[in-house]
């Protein structure tokens, strides 16, 4: 712990060496000897042992706090119920009654943190003045209206036999109908996040609704850019592409 700027109550404070995603959401990738796989891309294999993921001092010990009980813990207990299972097979949907809040605000929250920290890896999440605006939705646990930066999921699988798609994905900045947006990949599910306002229909019929509503349908990995960019630090040793 350190003494510095709360990056969300904008306090000061001692500040927490904390998970920029939290075990809530996220199940890391683990080598023979139980190691955390960090997958970057480099070197034979394109993963290195990491002893605990992404961690940085950035929340003071109140909003961690904050965080753990409004979000991270309600998200986890919840999720279980209802998580994605393999076999997956195309045509297949998850429908869910989910705490709105709490659904949509800790995939903002993750975004966020992505926003807020000085790693490499996460150099690419750039949220400008929607940083300020995330902060405090999830300072004041406002979700906003459901298309205000709308969620939505994708169950990643194998077309081959059903397997759920393993790995965690750095949050990604992508255009979808010409709209900016994020995707970040954890729980076998990308999860979108419309940061532009319109376009983007298919995402938004698919966001979480104010009511709870949660509807996850499927996509095959294969068919999925992820392919290619695991494909292409697999084959041809690329780097690993900016978040």
């Amino acid at each position: 712990m350190k003494q510095g700027l709360c990056k969300l109550c904008l306090k000061e404070g001692m500040l927490q060496n904390s998970h920029i995603f939290p075990k809530a959401v996220v199940k890391p990738l683990r080598g023979e000897k139980g190691h955390l796989l960090q997958v970057h891309g480099k070197g034979r294999y394109g993963v290195e042992p990491l002893q605990d993921g992404l961690k940085e001092e950035l929340l003071c010990s109140a909003c961690e706090t904050l965080c753990n009980d409004r979000y991270e813990k309600p998200f986890r207990n919840a999720w279980k119920h209802f998580r994605p299972k393999a076999p997956w097979t195309s045509g297949r949907m998850i429908q869910a009654k989910v705490d709105y809040s709490t659904f949509k605000l800790i995939h903002l929250l993750n975004l966020f943190r992505a926003g807020i920290s000085g790693l490499p890896e996460l150099a690419g999440v750039k949220l400008g003045p929607h940083e300020n605006v995330l902060r405090q939705m999830i300072l004041t646990g406002d979700p906003g209206e459901p298309q205000q930066y709308a969620v939505a999921g994708l169950v990643l699988f194998s077309l081959q036999d059903g397997t759920l798609f393993q790995a965690n994905g750095y949050p990604k900045r992508d255009v979808r109908g010409g709209r900016t947006s994020y995707s970040m990949i954890y729980l076998n599910t990308e999860w979108i996040v419309l940061i532009s306002e319109g376009g983007a229909e298919k995402a938004r019929r698919l966001a979480i609704q104010r009511d709870g509503a949660l509807i996850l349908t499927g996509q095959p990995w294969q068919l999925h850019p992820v392919h290619d960019e695991m494909m292409s630090r697999t084959l041809g040793k690329a780097p690993f592409p900016s978040p």
